[in-house]
């Protein structure tokens, strides 16, 4: 596409001269000076990189990615809210995008102030949130118990004091739990959507957290667990501070995992469906291939190559600058340690019925 573009440009330069040309009479050609043609770029060298480790570190960090991290920190937050700040509503404040829309003006709880304490404690902007909640049977009844809940949070609003930003939520994080008890017996599945800026200590603690300092998030996480293991992580993230290997601020995923419990014959538990990459500073992209998510899917080209498409627990690794692409090598993730990350646990459905003591004592 900038191929095509630049080559328009040069043609619709030389056309444009030549017409001035001809209108003064000089002369029907003229040489145009285009400069020296572009230097081709230089690859990065990654050879100091722990290719595995990077892969490794960003899977667990798009997991974090998640839902309950968020829910919790507003928690916290609310916890210190006081008389009068923030103001609390019920249904949407008139402050937000929400106003026009009688139906959601009208559900869920929110709060919208702009106050601070006397110690500088303070909140600013808009929360909204809206959950739900159900449940059916027992758990020592053959036919289980099942528990199911979603929620959404959206808004633009801070809280901290003098010292750091306690929460930041700027966006909108949706998600979701079911959960099948019976006996011994447990299936669950959860999933959260994350469109959204985050930070604060509430939500992601200095020590211990996958994204110190905050993440800009476009992300789509999905676990089933219990009978069966699958997991399917997409989308974007982008680190305020944190760097994978140092190096390393953003990412971009599309895989899919099967775990050995309920996989069926055709699906291959020793490595993902699809691809991840990790960028550098200088926009460099290290991007690893895995088993194509699709028959059609481009990331083989079309074709049955055995180096892509054998489940050996491999991925081909690119280097992917502005203009261009380059195979390097391949490497082999151990990525059994996944089953037993505890960010695939479900959240507390309980926890699904939200209304922070401060808010709903008003």
């Amino acid at each position: 596409m900038r191929r095509a573009t630049r080559a328009a440009a040069i043609a619709l330069l030389g056309t444009t001269v030549a017409c001035k040309s001809k209108e003064s009479d000089t002369s029907t050609e003229r040489d145009v000076d285009l400069g020296q043609p572009a230097a081709p770029l230089v690859l990065p060298d990654v050879s100091g990189v722990d290719k595995e480790a990077a892969i490794l570190e960003a899977v667990d960090i798009v997991l974090s990615v998640r839902g309950a991290e968020v829910w919790a920190g507003h928690q916290r937050a609310m916890e210190r809210a006081f008389d009068g700040c923030p103001d609390p509503f019920v249904g949407a404040p008139e402050s937000s995008p929400l106003d026009e829309d009688d139906d959601a003006r009208a559900q869920g709880m929110s709060w919208s102030d702009f106050c601070e304490s006397p110690g500088g404690l303070y909140f600013r902007g808009w929360q909204h949130w809206i959950t739900s909640y159900a449940t059916t049977g027992s758990a020592d009844d053959a036919g289980g118990r099942t528990v199911q809940g979603s929620r959404t949070l959206m808004g633009s609003g801070v809280s901290g004091d003098p010292a750091e930003i306690r929460y930041e939520m700027r966006g909108e994080i949706s998600d979701s739990v079911y959960v099948v008890q019976a006996g011994a017996y447990q299936r669950f599945t959860w999933s959260t959507s994350s469109v959204a800026t985050v930070s604060g200590t509430d939500i992601l603690a200095p020590v211990g957290s996958a994204t110190p300092g905050g993440y800009r998030a476009d992300a789509y996480v999905s676990v089933q667990g219990g009978d069966a293991q699958r997991v399917e992580v997409r989308g974007d993230v982008y680190l305020f501070e944190h760097r994978i290997q140092d190096r390393f601020d953003s990412l971009s995923v599309n895989l899919s995992f099967v775990g050995e419990l309920g996989a069926g014959p055709e699906d291959c538990t020793l490595e993902p469906r699809g691809w991840i990459g990790v960028r550098d500073a200088n926009a460099w992209w290290l991007d690893v291939v895995f088993q194509p998510a699709a028959d059609d899917d481009a990331t083989n080209g079309g074709i049955d190559d055995p180096d892509y498409t054998d489940c050996d627990g491999c991925g081909t690794v690119y280097l992917r600058g502005v203009e261009q692409t380059v195979e390097i090598g391949e490497i082999c993730p151990d990525l059994s340690a996944l089953w037993a990350n505890p960010r695939l646990a479900p959240p507390d459905p309980d926890l699904y019925i939200y209304a922070p003591r401060t808010l709903s004592e008003e």
